[in-house]
Parts: structure tokens; C-alpha cells; sequence
């Protein structure tokens, strides 16, 4: 049984102080170094009630959040913490899964509680804990509200069951308790968290914050109120807008860069400065985020700020004049004008599409949170600063310091990164200067010595959050308990350069196999044994061991040395060790990725029929063989994916870039089709050497490019850029005026002399050139 340490706090019980004695005068001031006195609290509810009264007093004082852990049995937890909110002013949720007597809503709800402001929050983890929902919740409490954490007693909560495991695994029950076991441990050891165990009386307690700073701090400055009539709450936030505005008003191609950590006022800095703009008379803004909610709080400042017009969920229109919300991907398509685009949580969103983006909108902002629930604002500079140096150098930067929702210090702020290694970060660039595939050793991690290290977990978890747009905290318990995951990484002078999350997927009964195959069933999971079984048309797929590459990161400062192709060379040799059958990745295809992973001798099986619309990417399969087994699925899975392709980009994948279409086609390369489906090279030959029409040679330029543009790429007989014309129109029936802005020709003539040029190189490769 897990033990938690209570050695690293000090426990102190602190119950309510005699008149006179509360330690805070009639003007809300503390006087320097006086505590309430220190006697027995009984363990009961209204006891209870009374205390956090007067810590409450104190902790709004220094416009900081209390946080109580109430650890014990469910209906214990529960009516204490109704006891505690008897009294309580203002406006809060509680959050909990499973059944309950009073109003409350399920964990989930706490991602939507983004941008909203709360007085209280109760979350109940009795029937589960969810790390996204906790660390989104949180955020919405302001300075002086109340967070009541209930949970199971701390020593038993690692070894209880947890119906969030659903979401990691599809067999619950075989779940880790290491994430659980590392919170309790935690929450045991923070400063300025009062923790009540239930059966616990001998245990004591401080009053949060530390006691010793919040007396000898002066009081903090407090933010303009929102219904105070100032326009804005800190300088921080004025200058923000400022920033904004001039973005809009100034030279095109000088986006604005704004991050800040939670609670700065940053979402609400954009709000205003649009419906400043709006009221100006600009005619179209329009505002991106992950998801619609994010940006509710941008919405509701625009409108406070307008204070007249059409308010909808996703958009303000006034006038002729629009503020409006879209999707990324739908973005992306570049049919959408704007005069401004906002970009809110710009770091869970891919830079391969944020660079659309860029390229496309003159005027742009992003905003980012720093150590965000889901990504983060130095990882989105890290992976997008190369696309805004090279198309837009004269960007700005801006970061948003000052706390508007509460107090700089606030213990529960720091709670929360500690908690869900919000703040972890990779290890210092200096200390990898000279990383190398010759000095780097590779190692699969023991997880449960990985939970116990702060230091590695921290630098580990910190590089993941760099290198990928959607790690949030999830990741990091699905890391430490998912039943099936392997942690490899690459260490330099006991530093991680590289990590890799791999998942033991497949091994399916043939019963289960078989359901997979009908559309029956979707265990939760196992994403490619399902995959190449449901899509591909691989039944047996389902029954053999795979190990599936979920993430991969490499430092920043060690890429471009082989240290990726290295790691997943390493991989391959342990799986096959481990005897699996198939290594493999599913990914937001790009061309760069996709080379990638050829160099480490894995081959495209899979093109997704639609995009993500998060990644804005349509998501590819690349698999190697590591047995005899495998080896025969794997030529199977090619095969296959080489003779449907040119379907694929005439239907479903037309929208594909030509580029990544001609990658592909490359890649998968197939032998010349039978002598049936050849095209007539006469006719072909009287198309690229005379002046035989476009449309009277269509069949036989179709048969061309299906069969013959794939394996002349791979060869180097013709170039990607060569290629794009036929791919585009021929394969992808894109019109004319698309073909030639993608092309850079000036029109449909331009176009077909292009395509006459690449069909004759193609007749001269294969010495098809008779009938000239």
C-alpha cells in the first residue's frame, strides 16, 4: 500500500480564533506577524464551517485562493464540504461524477468552465479524477474563492478503482495507480494547503497561504473591478490592447505574439480590443481557437465594450460589421477575408497550420497561454518561431505578467503546476550543446522509480509539452499508468535528449478480432491493429502484437543530428526483442513527417479520409515488419494502399496538398499496371510533342498518372513541382484557376504547357517516345 509522506509539511491545527484575535483589524488589513492562536479544531462539520470563515477572511485579504483537501469516506467528504459552503458568498460549481444528492455537474463541465469566474469550487473525486477538467476548473476561481478537494482517504485513494480510466484503457481494471499516488503525495507536502483526513484528528494543519509570507507581505494591489468603469484592469492588460490594436491599424505582415500564464487577462485583452475595432467601424474580425469555448470570455468583453448589437455564441454583428468565430481548419481554405485575425490558444494548435495562417492573413495576434491545461505558450514560440522569422520577421512579442483573478504567489496557482506538471520543462539547451547518436544511451524507463522522480519526470514530460501541440494532463497520467505504455528516451550526461511514448497494442482474441473486422465493436486503444482491420480491409491485423510510437520528441537544441532516427531504431530492436510482430505511427500527415519516417524504414498504409479538425491534417498510417508475420501483413497493407491511393486523391482526398499527394505517390511506388490499364502512348506521345487537346487525351493522362507519375517521383525522373499539374487536375479534378494558383502559372494555358512538358518527360524516362 502506498504511504504518504508527511514528514515534508508542517501540520498544524488552527481553529477559530476568540473575538478580537482574528489576526485581521475592521480595515481588512493583517497586522505584521500576528497568527490566530493555535487550539484543538473538533473534527465536525460546522467547526469546520467556522474555520474556513475566517481563513477565508484572511486569504481574501491577499486576494489569494484557499484550498482544503477533504480526504475520507465519500459521505463524510460530502457533508463536510456542504458544511463549509452553508455560508458561502457568491457563485461556484461542484463537479463530480457518479451519484449525488445535491445539484452538481459531471467532471467534465470543468473544461467548460474556461474564462468564467468563480467564488467557490467543489471537486469531488470520490468516483474519478480528471486532470484536464482539474486543471481547467481551478483557473476559474478568483482571488479569495474557496477550492474544496474531496477525495478518498489519501493512503487507500492509488489502489482504488477510477472509472476516468476508461478513457486511458479499454480494460479499466488493470489501470496504474502511480499518477494518484504522486498527487496524494503532493498534496501531502505543499505549504499552504490545509488537508483534513478523516479518522486523522492527531494530524495539524496550516492555514493557507503559508502563514509567515501572507503576514509579512504587503497587500497586493488589486485589478480594477470589471464593473468599475475602467477600461482596463492592469497596465499589463492596457498595454496588451494597445499592442492589438496597433497590429491592426499598422503595416500588414506584423503579427502580434501575446502569451501569458492563466489569469492574466489575455483572452479578455482581445475581446476588447475587437469591440474597440468593431465600434471603429472595421468590417470584419475574425477569431480561431481550438474550441468555441475557450473564447467566450473574448465575446462577452467585445459586447461589454459595444454595448449594442446582434449577440450570438459565435458571433457580433453590428452594422455591417462582424466579429466571428471559425474553426482552424475551415480557416485554412483561405476563402474566409478578414481584416483581423485573432488567434486564442494558439499553442494547441499545429504550426504546420498555424503557418497557414500566417501566409494567408495579413494582420494576425496570437495568444497563447505559457503553462497552459492543453499546451503551452513557450512550446508554441519554440515550434512556430522558425515560420514567423522566415515569412514575418518584424513580429512582435508581448507577455502579459500581472495576475488579474488573483494575487502573484497564489498558492493554489502553484498547486496546480506541481500537480499536473504545468510548468515542467526540459532540460537546459547548454547542457545538450554537444548530444550526439555516439554519446547518447539509450534506456526504457522504470515508471514506478519515474513517479518517484520528480527531477526526470519533470525534464521528461517537460520536452513531450514542447514538442507536441496537445499534450495536456492527461498525457502525464496516461504515461505513468496506461497498462501498455513503454517510456524510452535518450540521455546525454543523465539528460533527456529524446523521448518516446510507445504503446504494446494488438493480440486480440479471433472472436474479438472478427468484430473489429464487421464494424461490431471499437475497443478503446489499439488504434492501428483497428485501423488497418476496419479501414484497410486487414482482418488478421488485430491478432498480432504491435508496438505503436504514440509520441516522439527530440530537444531542440539536439535535432538535425540523427537522434530521432537513432530512437526509433532503438525501438524497433526492443520490440523485436520483445517479440512484436509490427512497429508503427499514425500522425497528422505532412511531407516532412512523412520522409521521416521512410529514413527509419516505415512505409505509408493508411491515408484518413477527412481532416482533423484540430491538426487541420488528414492522419497517416506508416508501418515496418519486425517478424516473418509481419513482414507478410505489412506487404499486404502496401499493396493495398498503393492501388487505392489514385481513388483516394480522386474522392475523399482530393483536398490533399499536391505536394503531400505526390509524396505519397512516391513513396508507395507501384509496379506499372497490366498491360490493360495502360495508357495509349501514341496518344500520349501526340499530347506532349504536338497539339492533341487536353480533354481528348484525358483517359489516357489519367492511366499515366495513376500508374507511372508514382514510380518516375521515387526514381527522380521528374521533380514534386513537375508533378503537381497532373496530380492536381488529372487525379484530383481540381479546376483550372486552382491548379495554376497552386502551380504559379498565369492561367489554363500556362497549365497545359506545363503538363505537356511533364508528360514528355515521362515518355523520355520510359523511352515511350515512338509515334512522335
Amino acid at each position: 500500500m502506498s504511504q504518504v509522506d508527511r514528514s515534508a509539511a508542517t501540520w498544524r491545527f488552527i481553529t477559530a480564533p476568540r473575538p478580537g484575535e482574528s489576526g485581521i483589524d475592521d480595515s481588512g488589513e493583517s497586522p505584521p506577524g500576528s497568527l490566530p492562536p493555535l487550539t484543538p479544531l473538533p473534527a465536525e462539520p460546522l467547526a469546520l464551517a467556522f474555520q474556513v470563515r475566517e481563513w477565508g477572511r484572511l486569504a481574501s485579504a491577499r486576494r489569494h485562493r484557499l484550498a482544503l483537501v477533504i480526504a475520507g469516506a465519500a459521505a463524510w467528504t460530502q457533508g463536510m464540504a456542504e458544511a463549509c459552503l452553508r455560508d458561502q458568498p457568491g457563485t461556484g460549481v461542484w463537479l463530480a461524477d457518479g451519484p449525488l444528492t445535491r445539484p452538481h455537474q459531471p467532471l467534465a463541465a470543468g473544461l467548460k468552465l474556461l474564462g468564467r469566474e468563480l467564488d467557490y469550487l467543489v471537486y469531488d473525486t470520490q468516483a474519478g479524477f480528471d486532470p484536464d477538467s482539474f486543471g481547467a476548473a481551478t483557473g476559474a476561481l478568483r482571488g479569495g474563492g474557496l477550492l474544496l478537494l474531496l477525495t478518498p482517504p489519501l493512503q487507500d485513494w492509488p489502489q482504488l478503482p477510477d472509472p476516468q480510466a476508461r478513457r486511458i484503457t479499454y480494460a479499466p481494471e488493470h489501470l496504474g495507480g502511480r499518477f494518484v499516488a504522486r498527487l496524494t503525495r503532493v498534496l501531502a507536502s505543499h505549504e499552504g494547503l490545509t488537508l483534513i483526513e478523516q479518522g486523522q484528528p492527531e494530524w495539524l494543519t496550516a492555514p493557507p497561504p503559508a502563514a509567515s509570507a501572507l503576514m509579512q507581505s504587503p497587500t497586493p494591489p488589486c485589478p480594477a473591478p470589471e464593473d468599475s468603469g475602467a477600461t482596463y484592469r492592469t497596465p499589463d492588460q492596457a498595454e496588451a490592447v494597445e499592442a492589438i490594436l496597433h497590429t491592426a491599424r499598422g503595416r500588414a505582415r506584423r503579427p502580434l505574439v501575446l502569451i501569458s500564464d492563466r489569469g492574466r487577462g489575455k483572452t479578455a485583452a482581445l475581446g476588447l480590443a475587437a469591440g474597440q475595432l468593431l465600434a471603429e467601424g472595421m468590417a470584419r474580425i475574425l477569431v480561431t481557437a481550438p474550441r468555441l469555448a475557450a473564447v467566450a470570455p473574448l465575446f462577452r468583453h467585445a459586447a461589454a465594450w459595444l454595448k449594442q448589437g446582434r449577440m450570438h455564441v459565435d458571433r457580433i454583428e453590428i452594422g455591417q460589421g462582424e466579429i466571428r468565430f471559425l474553426p482552424p481548419d475551415a480557416l485554412c481554405q483561405g476563402t474566409e477575408p478578414a481584416d483581423l485575425l485573432l488567434v486564442d490558444e494558439a499553442a494547441a494548435i499545429p504550426a504546420p497550420l498555424l503557418e497557414r495562417l500566417l501566409a494567408t492573413y495579413p494582420r494576425l495576434v496570437f495568444a497563447s497561454t505559457i503553462h497552459g491545461y492543453e499546451g503551452t505558450g513557450h512550446g508554441f514560440e519554440v515550434r512556430f518561431r522558425r515560420s514567423l522569422q522566415r515569412l514575418t520577421p518584424n513580429y512582435r512579442r508581448l507577455e502579459l505578467q500581472t495576475p488579474i483573478r488573483w494575487a502573484p504567489n497564489d498558492p493554489l496557482e502553484t498547486l496546480v503546476a506541481r500537480a499536473l506538471l504545468l510548468d515542467a520543462a526540459p532540460a537546459a539547451a547548454e547542457d545538450l550543446a554537444d548530444a550526439n547518436p555516439d554519446n547518447c544511451r539509450h534506456a526504457q524507463l522504470d515508471r514506478d522509480a519515474l513517479a518517484s522522480d520528480e527531477t526526470s519526470l519533470a525534464q521528461l514530460f517537460g520536452l513531450l509539452v514542447l514538442a507536441h501541440y496537445q499534450t495536456r494532463p492527461l498525457d502525464l497520467r496516461h504515461l505513468l499508468d496506461g497498462p501498455n505504455i513503454q517510456v524510452q528516451v535518450l540521455k546525454h550526461r543523465d539528460q533527456i535528449a529524446a523521448t518516446a511514448l510507445i504503446a504494446l497494442e494488438g493480440r486480440f482474441t479471433p472472436d474479438l478480432a472478427r468484430d473489429i473486422y464487421e464494424g461490431r465493436r471499437r475497443p478503446r486503444g489499439h488504434l492501428l491493429p483497428q485501423t488497418l482491420s476496419a479501414h484497410a480491409g486487414l482482418e488478421e491485423a488485430p491478432l498480432m502484437d504491435w508496438a505503436r510510437i504514440l509520441r516522439i520528441a527530440v530537444h531542440p537544441a539536439a535535432q538535425g543530428r540523427g537522434l530521432g532516427r537513432l530512437l526509433v531504431g532503438k525501438i524497433q530492436d526492443q520490440a523485436r526483442a520483445d517479440h512484436q510482430d509490427l512497429v508503427g505511427v499514425s500522425f497528422g500527415a505532412t511531407a516532412n513527417l512523412l520522409r521521416f519516417w521512410e529514413a527509419c524504414g516505415l512505409a505509408p498504409v493508411h491515408l484518413g479520409s477527412s481532416r482533423n479538425a484540430a491538426s487541420g491534417a488528414q492522419a497517416a498510417v506508416v508501418l515496418g515488419a519486425l517478424s516473418a508475420t509481419g513482414e507478410t501483413l505489412a506487404r499486404r497493407a502496401q499493396e493495398r494502399f498503393s492501388r487505392r491511393l489514385p481513388a483516394q486523391l480522386a474522392g475523399p482526398c482530393r483536398g490533399l496538398e499536391p505536394d503531400l499527394a505526390a509524396t505519397l505517390l512516391a513513396m508507395t511506388a507501384p509496379e506499372p499496371p497490366p498491360a490493360g490499364d495502360e495508357p495509349d502512348w501514341r496518344e500520349l506521345a501526340a499530347f506532349a510533342f504536338a497539339h492533341r487537346p487536353f480533354e481528348a487525351s484525358y483517359s489516357s493522362l489519367r492511366a499515366l498518372t495513376e500508374g507511372h507519375v508514382g514510380p518516375a517521383l521515387r526514381q527522380g525522373n521528374i521533380s514534386l513541382g513537375q508533378a503537381i499539374p497532373l496530380i492536381a487536375l488529372v487525379l484530383q479534378h481540381r479546376d483550372w484557376g486552382e491548379v495554376a494558383r497552386l502551380t504559379g502559372a498565369a492561367g489554363r494555358a500556362e497549365v497545359i504547357l506545363r503538363m505537356r512538358d511533364v508528360t514528355a518527360a515521362l515518355l523520355v524516362a520510359m523511352g515511350k517516345t515512338q509515334g512522335r
